[in-house]
């Protein structure tokens, strides 16, 4: 199989899933993202970490691992939350010899054809590449407009906190090579390790770019992501923490 190049090195991709609770969400989902590697001829692996899931999960994942036997599924026995979710993925990874990972919601709310953008980016040289709703050709379908709104302020004000020039800090949708990941000390729990990464990333000097995205909306079962006031009062502790470590890059 032809693979993306970036500077001379094959660049081997591994599409890391974590998934609580996601039935029927991830049988389409992973066969899409066979679909987009095969008609690029992307070299991929699919990673699934089955965060300690109650539903059908466990079972869907069996069915999808005798379909796709390239599928590698990791089970947590309880749930650890996103960030533990994402560690063992880039554990998985690693030991994958994979040069470069993705990472994606699993409940089909990020489109699986707009991987193809994200690798091509680290294929041109990228360090990390930010799938972008708010960067030209990007955007949000479905989602209701108090959502939308509080994801624009969101991440105007963290910007203009920051003084960075990304538009979407709090993507989920994104590629960044294994070295950068190996080099990152990510200490984050929960959601805020997304943002995390992008301001340790660019505190260290990596290249960053943002490629546009579309955000759906999750098609099965409960959303993970609850908005109350606790989460706001976090985010503003992350920034302040983001600001120390844009400060003192070595961390």
């Amino acid at each position: 199989m032809a693979v993306q190049r970036a500077h001379g090195h094959d660049v081997t991709v591994a599409v890391v899933l974590p998934a609580y609770n996601e039935e029927n969400n991830l049988t389409p989902l992973v066969a899409e993202l066979v679909d987009v590697a095969r008609g690029d001829a992307l070299a991929m692996r699919v990673v699934v970490v089955d965060d300690g899931s109650t539903d059908g999960t466990a079972a869907e994942l069996t069915a999808l691992a005798s379909r796709f036997p390239g599928l590698r599924v990791v089970t947590h026995q309880v749930n650890r939350g996103l960030a533990q979710a994402l560690r063992t993925g880039i554990a998985e990874a690693r030991d994958l010899g994979c040069t470069a990972a993705v990472f994606m919601d699993s409940d089909l709310s990020h489109r699986p054809a707009d991987l193809r953008h994200l690798v091509a980016a680290i294929a041109a040289g990228a360090d990390l590449a930010l799938g972008s709703r708010f960067v030209a050709g990007g955007g949000m379908e479905g989602v209701p407009l108090w959502r939308r709104a509080i994801s624009r302020a969101g991440n105007r004000f963290g910007r203009r906190v920051l003084g960075v020039t990304m538009t979407d800090l709090t993507t989920g949708y994104r590629a960044i090579r294994m070295t950068v990941l190996d080099a990152l000390v990510l200490e984050e729990d929960g959601f805020t390790i997304q943002l995390e990464a992008v301001v340790k990333a660019y505190a260290a000097g990596y290249k960053i770019v943002e490629v546009p995205i579309v955000l759906g909306t999750r098609k099965h079962g409960r959303s993970h992501m609850t908005y109350t006031p606790g989460l706001f009062v976090d985010y503003w502790r992350l920034l302040m923490k983001c600001r120390r470590w844009l400060r003192a890059p070595t961390s």
